[in-house]
């Protein structure tokens, strides 16, 4: 798991109109929680937030230092929660959990599937069920992704969690029948219904010939 370092203030002021003014300064507030600390609001820098998850993912760990007084302190904290703005997308809260290196914990890894399945190659449909998984892991241990090769998958064939191989230290947690992936069969196109009962139904039959009046020439 990447590291990187990202500064926070404590705030003196909570609620929604103190929060809507941290925004306009181009801050995120948020709250600090967690081990061997007492829930505590905090803000930090908006584009720093962002670049940290744009580049190394939600699972990043965070050196989180927390400036309250003139006085400095860092945790180790993980991104726990993000609310973001049903409109614009962009983050609006932050969840932090501070937590110890020396303790396993659980978190969700994306899965990344590679590779073009033979079922594909045939005129099947690959269809991805699961886009994470659940690992449990010490922080320092806990992967950016899961990298998963399909290729040999063919046509009617399930790839199961319990398919996957995790890296050495981390336990998956998610449950071992859960379908990750399946190549389903080629698609048939059917006929339009019109066509299709055109073609079934029975031809007409012929015209009788038209009838001869008695007396006519031969």
């Amino acid at each position: 798991m990447e590291r990187v370092g990202l500064q926070a203030l404590v705030r003196d002021e909570v609620g929604k109109t103190a929060a809507r003014r941290v925004r306009k300064r181009g801050w995120v507030p948020g709250v600090l929680y967690g081990r061997g600390v007492e829930a505590t609001p905090v803000a930090v820098e908006l584009r720093a937030l962002r670049d940290a998850l744009h580049g190394h993912g939600m699972n990043v760990l965070i050196d989180l230092a927390l400036r309250r007084n003139g006085s400095e302190e860092t945790r180790v904290v993980v991104v726990k929660d993000l609310q973001r703005d049903i409109f614009t997308h962009e983050i609006i809260h932050v969840d932090f959990q501070a937590i110890s290196l020396e303790e396993t914990l659980e978190a969700h890894v994306p899965l990344v599937l590679v590779g073009t399945p033979r079922g594909v190659v045939e005129g099947g449909v690959l269809e991805q069920h699961l886009r994470e998984v659940l690992v449990e892991a010490l922080p320092t241990a806990v992967p950016e992704q899961l990298t998963v090769d399909v290729s040999e998958l063919a046509v009617g064939q399930v790839l199961h969690a319990g398919d996957l191989t995790v890296p050495e230290g981390v336990t998956l947690r998610t449950p071992a029948d859960e379908v990750v992936a399946t190549v389903l069969p080629p698609r048939v196109e059917e006929a339009p219904p019109a066509a299709a009962a055109a073609a079934e139904a029975p031809a007409a039959p012929a015209a009788p010939a038209p009838a001869r009046e008695e007396g006519q020439g031969s």
